[in-house]
């Protein structure tokens, strides 16, 4: 997975290349990848894909996660409220073409409490966007060099190289 990945930022693939993943290679890149930058904040990372959509899973321990990114230490309410791993679902669907792509948000689930329209809008807009900047959800976003789009279906997903 890192290869294939080092090899579409690398710039060295022809036009018209396609670089598939299969669903297992990114559901273990995935575990990895929370492991290494957020230990014990995150586990049991999977996702399930389907066409241009997909379900994300994860055991999220909020104040550990945003202790993590950002260096901070929790005040009372949040050590009282977001301590402790909580199972979360997150479904999401994507649009790419032309070098971008957009991922917006259907429903996200904690701990079995659906999260959805305007509330979602605000944990967005009050966690996320400040405590992980890099994160684009609901807006545009450019796709690494020379990327044209990206899809997915339930057997991976799918890189195409452009110009």
């Amino acid at each position: 997975m890192s290869r294939r990945l080092d090899l579409i930022e690398s710039g060295r693939l022809r036009p018209g290349t396609r670089v598939d993943f299969a669903a297992a290679d990114l559901n273990s890149w995935l575990r990895q990848e929370s492991a290494k930058y957020f230990p014990g904040a995150v586990g049991n990372t999977r996702v399930d894909l389907a066409n241009n959509s997909g379900t994300a899973y994860a055991d999220v321990d909020f104040l550990k996660l945003r202790q993590s990114a950002t260096g901070e230490a929790p005040g009372w309410l949040m050590r009282s409220l977001f301590a402790g791993q909580r199972p979360v679902t997150v479904k999401w669907r994507f649009v790419s073409f032309n070098g971008g792509a957009r991922v917006d948000l259907d429903v996200v689930q904690i701990s079995g409490v659906p999260i959805e329209g305007s509330t979602l809008d605000f944990l967005i807009r009050n966690y996320v966007r400040p405590t992980f900047p890099e994160v684009k959800v609901a807006e545009w976003f450019r796709l690494a060099d020379r990327v044209e789009r990206l899809m997915t279906t339930p057997a991976g997903a799918s890189a195409f190289i452009g110009r």
